[in-house]
């Protein structure tokens, strides 16, 4: 008998997920799966599907990035075509129903490429896959991933198996499947890695001569950048970075968003120190974000916590001291997660009492990382099985856009809306960062032409 080489565990994960995101309402329905002879079964509502299934050599093939060909099949939207892993000997016939006894067949693999996009296998297995190496970040690199061999980066594959999934089980079985949508969100979220423009005299002169004057050549910026400062002296909360906090917050208020805002908690003395737990701004700027009730804070864990639990422990406990309650969301400093010799970002997490984290997003290409824009569990690999934590992929980063992928700004929002239309064909979550830094100066256009509009309904 030639199986998946996915276990139970990993199988019923994958559908589970795909099942939420499917039908809401079914989140806690039970099912079964069976593991057959290049097929998976899976009993669910009293009906049988029956799904094509990668063997071990086919599964070899694919995860290193080799499979060919794919079937282009329509989306249930129609909007577009996806790639799908196919049986040869039944993909002429297609999905096919069965009233004998309540049965559909179905010639495609959605499991695998699910369970490797939503678990980040790759990222656990990156030198056994013969995949390229960390960056200097120890970050897993776009290039060379399922997402860049297979051109997934811009589909949200695992939403559109989802929702060809209901679309084969409300036509076949309307009395037992029905379709619920699921609202899409818009959720705005902020890194606040550096809270002041201005620290001191040198320090402000040197950046608006040498940037603004010398750099960019702009005399309207350097104007606007001395008005800043002269504000800046005379009370620090008016710097700029601050105030873009509060832009954030008015922007977003307007469109009834909620937002989340990530800050360092790092005391004085820490390796990546840009501003202080202590800095009684930082605890204003705080109480002014947490005041209306619906925004979050979360922990925006310095570069080394992402290695190291004593870090990462510590600002958490900083930071729930300065909020006067428990933080358990997360995201890490320059999305640092997984890492080659030591894959331990889930057990810190765990042991530090995250329960939500909101890392996960290529820094080198906006999209869909996970394959999802839907909340789902992270998945343990090396000890497979479900974690409590809870993944909200990221798909959007302002210096992706444009330090990365140097777009123009035009380039930029025509890239950000074709993303978050995607997200809403698949009712999922349009999750873009915008730092507070990338506000003013020369970002100033993409905050006003790409941001502002991609968090408008």
């Amino acid at each position: 008998m030639v199986e998946s080489p996915l276990s139970l565990n990993a199988l019923e994960y994958t559908f589970r997920h795909l099942l939420k995101v499917a039908f809401p309402q079914l989140e806690s329905e039970p099912f079964r799966v069976e593991k057959g002879d290049g097929t998976i079964t899976v009993y669910v509502k009293e009906v049988k599907l029956v799904m094509y299934a990668m063997n071990q050599t086919e599964f070899d093939f694919f995860i290193k990035g080799r499979w060919s060909p794919f079937l282009m099949l329509d989306n249930a939207k129609l909007t577009q075509e996806i790639p799908l892993v196919f049986d040869d000997d039944g993909v002429d016939d297609g999905v096919v129903y069965s009233e004998t006894d309540s049965s559909i067949h179905i010639p495609y693999d959605i499991l695998t490429p699910s369970f490797l996009l939503l678990s980040r296998y790759e990222e656990f297995n990156v030198y056994a896959l013969g995949l390229v190496d960390y960056d200097e970040h120890d970050r897993i690199p776009f290039e060379g991933t399922l997402a860049d061999k297979y051109n997934l980066v811009e589909i949200p594959l695992v939403d559109e198996y989802a929702m060809l999934l209901r679309w084969w089980l409300c036509l076949y079985l309307p009395d037992r499947f029905e379709a619920v949508p699921r609202t899409p969100r818009i959720v705005p979220t902020h890194d606040i890695d550096i809270l002041y423009r201005f620290t001191g005299r040198f320090q402000a002169w040197k950046s608006i001569l040498g940037r603004d004057l010398l750099i960019n050549r702009d005399l309207k910026m350097v104007w606007e950048s001395i008005k800043s400062y002269r504000n800046w002296k005379i009370r620090p909360s008016l710097d700029p970075y601050v105030e873009a906090i509060n832009w954030f917050l008015i922007q977003e208020e307007k469109q009834n968003l909620s937002s989340v805002f990530f800050f360092k908690a790092t005391e004085k003395g820490h390796p990546d120190a840009t501003y202080e737990v202590q800095d009684p701004i930082l605890r204003e700027v705080i109480g002014i974000i947490m005041e209306p009730g619906y925004h979050q804070i979360g922990l925006h864990g310095s570069y080394p916590s992402a290695e190291h639990l004593q870090y990462l422990q510590k600002e958490k406990q900083n930071l729930s001291k300065l909020c006067d309650e428990e933080i358990r969301v997360s995201r890490q400093h320059y999305l640092r997660t997984f890492f080659a010799d030591d894959p331990n970002s889930l057990d810190l997490w765990r042991q530090a009492g995250i329960t939500d984290d909101y890392t996960l997003g290529f820094a080198e290409r906006c999209g869909f990382r996970c394959g999802t824009c839907h909340p789902y569990p992270l998945y343990d690999v090396r000890n497979d099985r479900v974690t409590n934590i809870i993944e909200h992929p990221l798909i959007v980063m302002d210096g992706t856009l444009f330090d990365y992928m140097k777009l123009s700004v035009e380039d930029a929002k025509k890239l950000v809306m074709k993303l978050r239309q995607r997200c809403f064909d698949v009712e999922g979550d349009f999750i873009i960062l915008w730092h507070n830094h990338a506000t003013t100066r020369e970002m100033k256009p993409y905050y006003e032409e790409v941001y502002l509009p991609a968090i408008m309904p």
